[in-house]
């Protein structure tokens, strides 16, 4: 099974009750590894991430139904959306860059 595949898995069985488009997931995982995987300088995406991908999806999915709205004001709704996603991720983002700047690599 490939890493795509993976995280497919992972939304699914999370969203199990919930009305889910497969193709749209699909376009929100490729979105999100890539993004990943510019953020980790990488070409493919480490295991380590498919967690992370795979709750970053969610998050892209429930989006549509108001996940993220900072707040709501009397009368009328004002949302404030996460604009990016992955930022609640940092930490675990920086800390695997900073780890592969420590480590040696042979050709």
């Amino acid at each position: 099974m490939n890493t795509q595949e993976l995280i497919l898995d992972k939304v699914k069985n999370i969203l199990d009750d919930e009305e889910v488009i497969e193709n749209r997931l699909k376009e929100y995982i490729a979105t999100v590894s890539d993004r990943l995987c510019v953020r980790l300088a990488v070409d493919t995406l480490p295991e380590k991430f498919i967690s992370i991908a795979a709750d970053a999806v969610i998050k892209m999915h429930r989006r549509l139904y108001f996940e993220g709205v900072a707040s709501e004001g009397d009368g009328t709704v004002s949302t404030s959306f996460v604009n990016d996603i992955l930022s609640e991720y940092s930490d675990e983002i920086n800390a695997y860059i900073e780890k592969q700047k420590g480590a040696v690599h042979f050709l």
